[in-house]
């Protein structure tokens, strides 16, 4: 035995590269045939373990699939691992659960499942995926005791879901990406593809929840669904309705929270597409739940951070990159938190001053197969927080399995072996019809209210005018303020933003 283990290194554990950066097994033969010592002998070889039939053992504990294990999938795995889901596998009935239980049980050791990134340390969260060590035992000890089934009698009642949907209902209208498919090439590079649609909406529309689903999972990388407001439309954040993402999941608003999607709004779907070496169609949806706007009482919206400016070295293992959110609302309360990086991501850390760091979340083991977005249990009122800062890690080292090319400069780009330095921050402010809001406490012509007006000002040209000519023209701001804001404020669309247009948003701010 001159060589053993993988043919290549073209798949791993959440890695599935175009080609093989190492053909193992090729090199081993021709080191072989030519006399050479093989410079590789063993490598670890990639796959599922291979399950089997076990026979029956000593069940002290008396743990049955139907008694304890059934419940602790349904709690933990059957969310994802269900037909038409995102898991490779479903996991639903006792046939399907024993052929993976040497698996299962590897991947829940090794801390892959359920997936979650987020340091305990620091935060709690109301969509963690943790399981805790006394659900971990019930699956060591069936499997021990050779997976009994039990009795039938003693399984619990099926979980209901909404066939196709994660929401908690059916949606009240679901709009297409458009009304033929988009024809996804066999191979090379798609650039994002945006779709607009029109929802037809003559009145404000309030949403509670909102979800993508993609036509064609294997080739739809992810989805964006934004809200394009009419023009000259006053509106707060980023446009942001929902998102289909690699492995995130649903995230439901506090009761009485709703976004709001004003009335002759377009809904814009920013698909990103990744070719599997066949022609794919696709059609991917919207589904929309709406919320009486007498029932809302907070409105929600989402914050983007983000830094463009960066370069990463070769082989630079811990690269850091700081940003922060430029403006808070000042009543505002926020939910929850999503970093976003590519493949080179390492890790992030969002804190609430500069200087003393009062870290809020830490995830340092970012993994971009498993998008999260953290939401808070506690939401942070937004008052006493001056500003949020996050640091974001980069390992554009060999070291990084998942890194296209360590040998590359890499800066800021679209596609997933460029990089992106960015967080999507979820906030929420109250309506005027339920708590009491800034405009009923704010004196217009106070010098508190010119302030923090001069001050936005400021940080918006500090932020946006590159050339510091005192106008911001479109070309120079990031992808997220040129696509989806510049033209809300542009009242004269001349593709430039002058000191009064800018004083105009920040007016309806404060």
């Amino acid at each position: 035995m001159v060589y053993r283990g993988a043919i290549d290194d073209q798949y791993a554990p959440g890695v599935s590269r175009s080609a093989p950066q190492r053909s193992h097994l090729r090199i081993a033969i021709e080191e072989h045939l030519s006399g050479k010592t093989i410079s590789v002998p063993t490598t670890e070889a990639t796959g599922c373990l291979i399950g089997r039939v076990r026979k029956a053992r000593p069940n002290p504990k008396g743990i049955t699939y139907t008694k304890q294990v059934s419940r602790v999938l349904a709690k933990h795995c059957v969310e994802c691992h269900r037909q038409g889901e995102i898991g490779p596998f479903a996991l639903e009935d006792f046939d399907e659960v024993v052929g993976w239980a040497d698996t299962m049980m590897e991947v829940i050791d090794n801390g892959r499942m359920p997936p979650w990134h987020a340091d305990p340390k620091f935060g709690h969260f109301a969509n963690a995926r943790e399981m805790p060590d006394t659900d971990k035992q019930i699956l060591r000890d069936w499997i021990a005791a050779g997976t009994p089934k039990g009795d039938e009698a003693d399984l619990p009642e099926p979980m209901e879901y909404v066939e196709g949907w994660s929401l908690s209902k059916e949606p009240d209208v679901v709009l297409p990406m458009r009304s033929r498919p988009y024809m996804v090439p066999a191979d090379g590079t798609v650039e994002y593809q945006y779709f607009v649609v029109d929802p037809g909406f003559k009145e404000d529309k309030w949403i509670s929840a909102a979800q993508a689903i993609p036509g064609a999972r294997s080739v739809v990388h992810h989805i964006i669904v934004f809200v394009r407001p009419p023009d000259g439309e006053r509106f707060r954040g980023v446009g942001w309705l929902t998102a289909y993402v690699p492995g995130q999941r649903l995230v439901d608003l506090p009761p009485a929270h709703a976004r709001k999607v004003p009335a002759g709004s377009k809904l814009v779907f920013q698909m990103h597409y990744t070719p599997t070496g066949t022609q794919t169609p696709d059609i991917s949806k919207v589904g929309l739940v709406f919320a009486d706007e007498k029932d809302v009482t907070h409105e929600c919206y989402t914050l983007v951070g983000i830094d463009q400016e960066f370069e990463i070295p070769p082989n630079a293992a811990d690269y850091k990159v700081r940003a922060k959110v430029n403006w808070l609302p000042e009543h505002g309360r926020l939910l929850g938190i999503t970093p976003h990086m590519h493949y080179r991501g390492k890790g992030f850390q969002l804190y609430t001053d500069a200087a003393a760091k009062k870290t809020l979340l830490n995830v340092p083991n970012y993994d971009f197969n498993w998008q999260h977005t953290y939401q808070l249990t506690n939401p942070i009122a937004l008052n006493d927080v001056e500003e949020l800062h996050f640091d974001v890690t980069f390992d554009n080292s060999d070291g990084n399995p998942f890194n296209p090319d360590p040998k590359q400069w890499v800066t800021w780009g679209d596609q997933t072996w460029e990089e992106m330095a960015v967080a999507f921050f979820e906030v929420s402010e109250p309506l005027k019809h339920g708590e009491s809001n800034r405009a009923e406490t704010t004196d217009n012509n106070s010098p508190e209210r010119k302030k923090k007006i001069d001050n936005y000002i400021a940080r918006v040209f500090k932020a946006l005018d590159a050339n510091g000519d005192g106008v911001i023209y479109q070309k120079e701001t990031p992808i997220v303020v040129r696509f989806f804001n510049f033209g809300n404020v542009d009242e004269n669309n001349d593709k430039k933003l002058t000191r009064e247009e800018v004083k105009r948003v920040a007016e309806t701010l404060y």
